[in-house]
Order: structure tokens, then sequence, then C-alpha cells
């Protein structure tokens, strides 16, 4: 929601409010003002009954002709104040008496009506204006036709209606403003409450999105000092071994940089929050910045301080710290809720972290332990033939060197070291009489010596961590031209790994003595495997190795 997404939905509210009471009062009103004629007819009518018919049933007796007479007489002394004219009906339609000298007409319905105990009113027209038609029963057998002026009914009822205009008009205003303002209240908290979950969400993402201790607390120190624009945001962790207080990272908004520490603290309010695992205010007049951050600010001025506990499974793994100039101003509860939610996902992140952290030590002791078995063995295998002591150290290193030279991705160098150590594994199943033979094999010796690949193969093809080796054991005796064994490879078809331990293997082999013959330069070694590039070697990696011979020669000189 941005600063005026607010504005829109408002005014087309309001709009709407309008439209709809304008459209309700359009319904209403005419009904309204319907009821409103029909009552005040349906009043005065009852009135005017209610005062004059007693008197004139009594007149009227039992409708001879003298009460009759009667009748008229009590009903022209009635005329007046409203009332133009009286008539008396039998239920028949037939006129018994009546006032003035005007023809009269009679409404059979109204007077059937009447008759049977009913009442109606209507609005006529008169030689002295409108006027109101009433009829009523009067005793068994007659109804009583009342003619009153209409200007009192309409005065009333005009009174009437002026006040449901006034009534109607105030009620819409009001709906037109209480209502878009009820809207823009709702939305007001409604966006308060999308920027609160964003804030979270967004802030609990970035410290997901990490696996280091340090950028968790380093997030949650900087999401949290924005939030609040507080000056400082410490976060401190609580180690478990020992159960010091150690900060680790602090952002200081005002110049907006974040720091990472390892300063061993001890103060009242990171220890009362860390032993009770509750939110701890205070209001420091000196807040102690040499000992939580190692520096002291030009202006140092008195704050206030709120620390946040970072709550573990079963107790506080760390404490977060805010702080803000005593001038600006408590946190406000809002404020201090949303950064509570916030602490609460870093324990989450900082949980995961850490144990991402011993799996990974864990691994590391078991992958050091690994390849320090793997040198031991290897050594161990070089022992039994003498004429390779240390071959297998050498051109672990070597192959390194030649990987990096041709720009082997880091990744994979620790598969290519074992591979060299390794390479020789298989020679545990040839016979000490071949390995250590001092004369040239025969072709029934070599065949036994060219199963060690596959022997090396099958032995380790168990140990999965060993599985990038692979390469080098099963192809270093492979060669450029295909005449290499076991399996005949040749070209790129050889992996990249074996063909560049195929040249530093024959390096080493060809600067190493043998039973069979003494130890060539490391120049002529270079000729032959120059003079071999494009059949038994790489002609590419046989360049990138030149260039790392000729570059630790200086070394090598120097070292002799």
């Amino acid at each position: 929601m941005g600063n005026h997404s607010n504005g829109k939905p408002f005014l087309i509210f309001a709009g709407w409010t309008l439209f709809a009471v304008i459209v309700i009062g359009a319904i209403i009103i005419p009904l309204r003002l319907r009821d409103l004629r029909s009552q005040a007819e349906a009043e005065a009518a009852a009135v005017a009954n209610g005062t004059l018919a007693p008197a004139l049933e009594e007149a009227a007796g039992e409708l001879s002709e003298g009460d009759l007479a009667s009748f008229e007489r009590a009903a022209e002394g009635l005329i007046g104040g409203g009332l133009i004219e009286v008539r008396l009906w039998r239920a028949s339609g037939e006129l018994l008496a009546g006032t003035g000298d005007a023809p009269a007409e009679p409404d059979l319905g109204a007077i059937a009506g009447a008759a049977a105990g009913g009442t109606s009113t209507s609005k006529a027209g008169s030689p002295q204006g409108a006027v109101l038609v009433s009829y009523a029963p009067l005793g068994s057998s007659a109804v009583l036709e009342l003619r009153q002026d209409y200007a009192p009914i309409s005065a009333a009822f005009r009174a009437q209606w002026q006040d449901l205009l006034i009534s109607l008009i105030g009620g819409g205003l009001a709906l037109v403003l209480i209502l878009p303002l009820g809207l823009w209240v709702l939305l007001r908290g409604l966006r308060a409450e999308y920027s609160r979950l964003l804030y979270l969400y967004r802030s609990g993402q970035g410290m997901r999105s990490t696996l280091e201790v340090a950028a968790v607390l380093e997030s949650l120190a900087r999401d949290a000092a924005i939030y609040t624009e507080s000056n400082l945001g410490i976060a401190t962790l609580l180690e478990e071994s020992t159960n010091d207080l150690i900060v680790n990272s602090s952002y200081d908004r005002k110049s907006d940089t974040s720091a990472q520490h390892h300063r061993q603290v001890e103060h009242w309010f990171l220890r009362r929050c860390a032993a009770t695992a509750a939110t701890v205010a205070t209001d420091e007049p000196t807040f102690p910045y040499k000992e939580l951050l190692g520096y002291e600010p030009q202006a140092p001025a008195a704050v206030i301080a709120q620390s946040f506990p970072i709550r573990g499974p079963d107790r506080a793994i760390g404490v977060l710290t805010l702080t803000r100039d005593k001038s600006v101003g408590p946190f406000h509860a809002s404020q201090l809720q949303v950064v509570e939610e916030m602490a609460a996902q870093a324990a989450l992140a900082v949980g995961q972290a850490l144990l991402f952290s011993k799996m990974r030590s864990y691994a590391t002791e078991v992958e050091v332990s690994y390849d320090t078995t793997l040198r031991v063995l290897m050594g161990a295998l070089d022992t039994k033939d003498k004429t390779t002591q240390g071959h297998s150290a050498r051109v672990s290193r070597l192959t390194l060197s030649l990987a990096r030279e041709m720009s082997i991705p880091n990744d994979q160098l620790v598969h290519l070291e074992r591979g060299a150590l390794l390479h020789d594994v298989g020679k545990i199943g040839v016979p000490d009489a071949i390995l250590n033979k001092p004369d040239s094999l025969n072709e029934a010796e070599w065949e036994a010596m060219r199963k060690h690949p596959m022997l090396a193969g099958l032995m380790i093809s168990q140990v999965g961590f060993l599985e990038g080796a692979m390469p080098i054991l099963l192809y270093h005796h492979e060669r450029y031209d295909g005449g290499g064994y076991p399996f005949s490879l040749a070209g790129e078809a050889i992996p990249l790994e074996a063909r560049i331990f195929a040249v530093v293997d024959s390096y080493d082999a060809m600067t190493s003595d043998r039973p069979y013959r003494d130890a060539m330069s490391s120049e002529a070694a270079l000729h032959e495997i120059r003079s071999h590039a494009g059949t038994q070697f790489d002609p590419q990696v046989v360049d990138a190795f030149d260039r790392v011979i000729e570059r630790e020669r200086p070394a090598q000189q120097r070292a002799s």
C-alpha cells in the first residue's frame, strides 16, 4: 500500500454512499409521504368521529322521522370549526338526513364498509375547496358521513413532512460522513496491519535466507532498529557451553552501518533479559557504548534501552537491545510487539544456523579424518613398493597445481586430490613379486599389473564419498591415441581428470629411481612428455603442465 492508497477507495466509497442515500431517499420519501398523509387523514377523522358521533347517535335515536329531524338540528349546530357537512346514510345507500343543500351522491363501497363496522377516509373536492370525507358506523343500522375542511390536515401533514425531510437529510449526511470515516479508520488499521505483516515477512525471509549466525543477528539488529527508528540495534548471543554473553552484531541507523563483533560483556539488563527470557526496559543516563561496541560516540546522550530475549526451545539464546535518545520518547507498544515477533523469527533462524554450523563442523571433522586415513593407507601402500615411496604424495600435490592451471573449479579439486592419492590402491591385489621385480615384466606379469585400475574401481565403488575419485582410478592409464588400458579410450572420451593425472604420473615416474633404471632429469622428462603430446598425452594438458613446471623450477632451484 502506497502513501495515497487510502484516498481512492475512500472517495469511491463516499460517492457510493451518497448515491445509496439518494436512491434510498427516493424510495422511502414517496412511501413515507403516503403514510403520513393517510395517518393525518385517519387521525383527523378519528378525532371528529370520536367527538361528534356520541351526540349525533343520541339525536338519531331509532331513525324515526322525528328522530331524523332532531339529528339534522343537532348536526346543523355542530357545523363550523372545520366541519363542513354531516350526512346520515342507511347501509343500503339511502340518504336519511344531512346538512347543506348540495345533492348527495352515495359512495356505496365506503358506506357498505362502514356499515360492516369499518371506517374509511378519502380526499374530495367541493365548492368550499378540498375536504376530507370519512364514513363510520353510527348505531346498528346507519352510517355517519363527515366532511371536514382539508386545510388543517394539510398543515399537519406539511409539518410532519418537514420533520421527515429534516430527519432524512440529517441521517443521509450523517451516513455520507460517518460511513466513509469508518472506512478510512478501517483502511488505516488494515494498512498498518498489512505494513506490520509485510515487514515481518521480509525480515523473516532475510533471516531465513542464510545459515550463518552472524548474518542472522546482523539482519535482526538492522531490521529492528529501522522499524522502531532506534539509534542502535545490538544483537548479543548467549554461548551454550560457557553461558557468556557475546556481542555479535550491531547496526547504527544514523550512519547506516553494520558491524560484526566478538566481545564478551556483562551488563545487568542483558543478563536479566537472558536469565528471565522477558523484555527489560531501562533508562540509562550513560549507556555503556565502549564496553558493548568498542567505541564512544562524540556526543553521548541519555538513552532509553529496550532488551528483547531471543528465545530458544527451553531458554533464551540471545538478546536484542535497541536504544533511542530519551528526548525522542519511549517505544510504542505496537513497535515492541513487532520486535518481539522479529526476535521469535530470529530464534528459529539462529537455531537453524547453529545446528547447521555443528553439522558442518562434524562433517568437516569426518572428512578430515577420512582424508587423514587415506594418506596413512597410501603411505602404507607406498612402503609395500619401496621403489614408489612418496609417489602418491608427490603426484597429489602436482595434480592440484596442474588442475588449478587448467581452471578446474575449486569444489572439484578435493576429488582430484583423493584420486591422485588412491590411484595405485589397486596394486594391493598385485603380487609383491611383480611389484618389486628388478627386471622388466613379462607379458603375464604385465597382464596382472594392468588389472590394478579395475581392482581400484571395484574397491572404491562401495565408498560413496570417494565417487569423485573414480575417473582417475579407472582411466589414468588410458592413452590419448586410444592405445592405453583397461578400456582403450581415446581423446576427450577420457575424463579430463584422468588426462591431467596421466601427465603428472608419468613425469613423477620418469623423475624417480626404479629398480630397472635411474631417475631422469626434469628437463629430460619434460622433453619426453612433449614428444608424446597428441599420442600418449592430451596436448593442452601438456602445455599447461609445461607452464606449471617452469613456474615451480625457480623455487626448486632455490631449495637445492
